[in-house]
């Protein structure tokens, strides 16, 4: 799978995320949903540097 096409699929998923807690989830969950999204991006924006650290 190309890099590109990764990213295609996670944005597919995600979209469906947001219809699923839209649709399905209590305004409490929703919130610790988010809270925990926050912590994955956190996660791996952290991962991503440090990717970009070895490249060089």
């Amino acid at each position: 799978m190309k890099f590109e096409d990764a990213g295609r699929a996670l944005d597919r998923e995600l979209a469906n995320l947001r219809k699923f807690l839209d649709r399905e989830v209590k305004p409490a969950t929703r919130r610790d949903m988010a809270r925990m999204l926050r912590k994955a991006s956190d996660r791996l924006a952290k991962l991503a540097k440090n990717l970009e650290k070895t490249e060089g």
